[in-house]
């Protein structure tokens, strides 16, 4: 069910973005270390995702909507959506949650829930961290396809502009968090690390955009439980 590689222009969920703009302008993920924990057990965690997308144009024929309701049947039955209008265009908000697990364990929810993204746990045996990563899957191939019927303009793509991993901790003993090339704090650093105490958090952002290396990997946070 989940893809390896990129191969087709997806995103996080709805959202429909005309020319210039078929990426979320900004993905909000909050993410519990209980959760990680929870899902290296076997257990899956629909996680908490607001994605926002930006339009640089007028809806004028409501392609927005009818892709709207299309995509409501690749999210999770309780995602919100919410629409816009700026002076340079159209935001839609969608509120929503997607799985987070295991390979295996991820495989076999898909089967019966269909999600375009999921939040990849691996363990890595080489460095010791628990990695957790923002994947597509199948149905994002499904839903592109979709959306192109009705618009050849209209389409998905991940990452997103900025991906924000919220980081909070609820674990007991202390648990270090770490990335690379990310900002944090609107600050730049080329490896970042914290060692979270229980109710600590932090708030990670990765730049998506083409000039950036996550405009062609996945985000991916490293976790250190003692």
């Amino acid at each position: 069910m989940l893809k390896s590689k990129l191969k087709v222009c997806i995103g996080l969920f709805l959202g429909i973005i005309f020319l210039s703009a078929c990426t979320p302008s900004v993905l909000d993920i909050s993410l519990y270390t209980t959760d990680v924990e929870i899902a290296l057990e076997g257990e899956i965690v629909e996680v908490p995702v607001r994605a926002s997308f930006d339009t640089y144009s007028d809806d004028e024929d409501g392609d927005l909507e009818k892709a709207t309701i299309i995509a409501e049947k690749y999210l999770s039955p309780d995602s919100v959506f919410s629409q816009s209008t700026g002076d340079w265009g159209e935001t839609l908000v969608i509120e929503t949650t997607i799985p987070l697990g295991t390979l295996d364990n991820l495989n076999s929810y898909l089967t019966s829930n269909n999600r375009v993204a999921i939040l990849l746990v691996e363990v890595d045996e080489e460095y010791g961290s628990i990695d957790v990563s923002v994947r597509p899957t199948d149905f994002a191939s499904a839903l592109n396809s979709e959306l192109t019927d009705i618009n050849f303009m209209l389409g998905f793509e991940l990452p997103a502009d900025d991906t924000n991993f919220r980081v909070i901790s609820d674990s007991r003993n202390d648990v270090g968090v770490y990335a690379t090339a990310v900002f944090v704090s609107e600050k730049p650093y080329l490896y970042f690390e914290k060692i979270l105490k229980k109710r600590g958090e932090a708030e990670i952002v990765f730049k998506g955009s083409s000039d950036s290396v996550y405009s062609e990997i996945y985000p991916v946070i490293y976790f250190d439980f003692p």
